[in-house]
């Protein structure tokens, strides 16, 4: 009784989590970009470097969520 509670309080919070978390990973890109803007990094090297980092941060996730999808095309 008590797992099936604890399972519906983080199957309706997950919204709210993923909100949080996101925030805190706004407020950390922001910190690291104010940091490297005040010790002379060029705005367009950071631009690249945030790319870079964003893909291959999601390139993972693309490649094994999207890998069926290609698949029934083909058949």
């Amino acid at each position: 009784m008590a797992m099936e509670s604890c399972s519906k309080f983080f199957g309706s919070s997950k919204p709210y989590l993923a909100m949080i978390s996101l925030q805190f990973g706004y407020a950390g890109m922001t910190i690291i970009t104010k940091i490297s803007l005040n010790q002379g990094m060029s705005h367009y090297v950071l631009v690249v470097y945030r790319h870079a980092f964003a893909t291959l941060a999601i390139a993972p996730f693309a490649f094994i969520f999207e890998r069926f999808v290609w698949y029934s095309y083909i058949l």
